[in-house]
């Protein structure tokens, strides 16, 4: 690897924690905030068909706004409930009193009529989209157009579930015979689903798990995240009023003491988890029946973007910096490692760092801001410390970075980094992209290869021998390659996964369904004609809600 190009910091490589200019984005005092600041209904569960108040461990909602005059004092927006092991059983039992060991009133009925109580559940959500994204906002510091985009994305998502169950319902309502065996094949619930929220994606990551889940009959309980449970809060009612009691419950708290103690019960048939590789293994290590657990993870990731000697450079600087500062970075999908060709190494830095320091810092509320501040209460040190250590071993401050204020930090771009810095290879997940430069097109292959997380890639050029080499390589490393542009999750209908440690199953609506049942055949011998006339009758009668609507 060469890093023979010159580069001049126009920060001198000083970091400004304590940077006067980013404390001049936050509010002067609490009066001086000119939108509403939330207010809502404290320490919300939802068990049993029953949102109820529990305090018995309340603790306060913080969020990532202070204020100039306090700066010390988040600004709480309400508290919310660290629950208990004992309330986890009590939800446990009611998702298996509601299931019923596949006898329960939503698991018996037709993927129709679970459509419609669903569609019937996402226009409600649609209505409190407000309420949801302010929470959002205030809470995890996302902007607020992103905020509002994740609850109408979120919604779309329910709609596309829907219509992928009914797809999938149709195309098996026919008979298939082979070798003397005739049969209907039906996915059915695998029984009670536990599902956790991450904090970035609190409400749409959530969802993309337990909506296939709940749709396909099964009970769900879902764990809500330290930083993101309050836009969980409007919604409780709406799973009360439109699905049957214990159909789903919703509980706040430690994943260690919630979810491990679910897990450890040996009751739990299927797990969808958004975290850490360290965290999954923590929680997975207790189940008391791992061979029949179902785990659907999604994990970590260090998505690669390179740059082809040929590469469009306003094309990757534009989708660079998409991926770079979305959500300041904080997405499993955002771009969190650079590979630049030598040759447009100079050029690429110099566009690269132009674009990131015209975008507006400040709070969620203002509509044109692009970086916020972090909801994560270390993570304003995790990003010092991968810069000094960067920079002790040779990389550079290439923009005007290096600055933070509380929990608003400029996004950091360092080059050139090397093998024997932190930011090589641990997930920053924050403000700060490492740039690498390289001149063997090897090195980035090698790079991804042997990296331990597999998610996604992008490769920005367009020689075609050169091109083919690189996408030919990821291909068999990470879950997805980008062509000139940047690494993203949707549309929901296409497979969402990865490799090593960053995911396990497909998230997406079309296989999520399918993850969450057990494709399950009811057959006869072709030639038994008094078996196969039962079954048709089965079929065409009211008395199976298995068979049905066969062609």
């Amino acid at each position: 690897m060469t890093q023979s190009i010159d580069i001049t910091s126009p920060v001198g490589d000083k970091l400004d924690w304590n940077c006067r200019e980013l404390k001049a984005k936050f509010p002067k005092s609490k009066d001086d905030i000119d939108v509403p600041i939330p207010k809502p209904r404290d320490c919300l569960l939802l068990i049993d068909g029953q949102v109820v108040k529990s305090d018995q461990n309340a603790t306060d909602v913080h969020t990532p706004i202070v204020t100039q005059d306090k700066p010390d004092d988040h600004i709480s927006i309400g508290k919310f409930e660290m629950a208990t092991e004992a309330q986890a059983i009590q939800a446990l039992e009611a998702a298996e009193r509601a299931y019923l060991y596949g006898r329960g009133t939503w698991s018996r009925m037709s993927i129709d009529q679970r459509c419609k109580y669903m569609e019937a559940f996402a226009d409600d959500l649609d209505k409190k989209t407000e309420e949801v994204a302010q929470l959002l906002m205030w809470e995890i510091g996302k902007s607020v157009k992103d905020a509002h985009s994740e609850v109408t994305r979120t919604v779309a998502y329910i709609h596309t579930a829907c219509k992928e169950a009914k797809d999938l319902a149709r195309t098996e309502s026919q008979w298939q015979e082979q070798k003397g065996i005739m049969c209907q094949i039906r996915h059915l619930p695998v029984g009670v689903v536990l599902a956790s929220s991450p904090f970035n994606y609190p409400l749409n990551e959530a969802y993309t798990t337990f909506i296939p889940a709940l749709l396909m009959g099964n009970s769900v309980i879902v764990r809500a995240p330290r930083n993101g449970a309050t836009p969980h809060f409007p919604t409780l009612e709406l799973f009360a009023k439109h699905f049957p009691p214990g159909t789903i419950q919703f509980l706040t708290g430690s994943g260690r003491q919630v979810m491990g103690a679910l897990v450890g019960t040996g009751r739990i048939d299927a797990v969808a988890f958004i975290g850490t590789a360290s965290s999954a293994r923590g929680l997975l290590k207790g189940a008391a029946n791992p061979q029949r657990l179902r785990v659907m993870y999604e994990g970590e990731a260090k998505d690669a973007a390179i740059l082809l000697p040929d590469a469009d450079l306003d094309v990757a600087v534009d989708s660079c910096a998409s991926g770079m500062t979305s959500f300041n970075g904080q997405r499993c999908t955002a771009i969190k490692m650079i590979w630049v060709h030598q040759s447009q190494a100079q050029k690429f830095l110099k566009k690269l760092s132009e674009t990131i320091d015209s975008l507006k810092l400040g709070m969620p509320w203002d509509e044109s801001v692009k970086i916020t501040p972090l909801c994560e209460d270390n993570k304003p040190v995790y990003v010092k410390e991968l810069i000094v250590d960067a920079l002790n071993k040779g990389a550079h401050i290439v923009n005007n970075g290096g600055k933070c204020y509380r929990t608003l930090c400029t996004l950091s771009i360092l080059a050139p980094v090397t093998k024997h810095m932190k930011i090589w290879n641990e997930e920053q997940f924050g403000p700060v992209t490492p740039v690498a430069i390289y001149t063997d097109i090897q090195e980035p292959i090698e790079y991804v290869s042997r990296s331990e997380y597999g998610l996604q890639s992008a490769v920005f050029g367009y020689d075609e021998k050169l091109l083919g080499q690189v996408v030919d390589a990821l291909s068999y490393h990470v879950g997805r390659v980008n062509i000139n542009a940047p690494d993203q999750r949707g549309p929901d209908v296409f497979p969402f996964t990865g490799r090593g440690n960053s995911a396990l199953g497909i998230l997406n609506a079309t296989e999520g369904l399918k993850f969450f049942s057990v494709p399950t055949m009811v057959a006869a011998k072709s030639d038994d004609e008094k078996s196969v006339k039962a079954l048709k009758a089965l079929n065409n009668g009211p008395h199976s809600t298995v068979l049905y609507d066969a062609k």
